[in-house]
């Protein structure tokens, strides 16, 4: 009878103590490595033009999550992380590029030697 008690007290301290364990934390990972992956994939990544830049930008976003990976609980990097990378990658998406303002350059040259006003 006082094994049966020991067990029964065993089994409620375990259940009270015990906590459920983080499952996001590995499926953040496997979603990250994939997103980074496929934007590390396309070559416009290192060429100077707004879909490279933002590319970088979300690698960049990319490593900091996985980064804090281990220390921050899964939910939070969500919190953290996802809303940045989906302005990121809707920017990316979008086509457009940056609009560069430049003044007209002057293709001619002035002659001060020559007169048509002359009879």
């Amino acid at each position: 009878m006082n094994t049966l008690r020991y067990i029964y007290l065993l089994l409620v301290i375990s259940q009270l103590i015990g906590q459920q364990p983080d499952t996001l934390n590995p499926i953040v990972y496997n979603q990250m490595l994939l997103l980074k992956s496929k934007l590390n994939a396309n070559p416009i990544l290192w060429q100077d033009t707004r879909e490279g830049y933002l590319r970088n930008r979300a690698v960049r976003v990319c490593d900091i999550a996985l980064d804090n990976i281990g220390t921050v609980s899964g939910a939070q990097l969500i919190d953290t992380y996802y809303p940045r990378l989906d302005s990121l990658l809707n920017k990316i998406r979008d086509g457009k590029e940056f609009e560069v303002l430049q003044k007209p350059k002057k293709n001619y040259q002035i002659n001060y030697f020559y007169s048509s006003s002359r009879p």
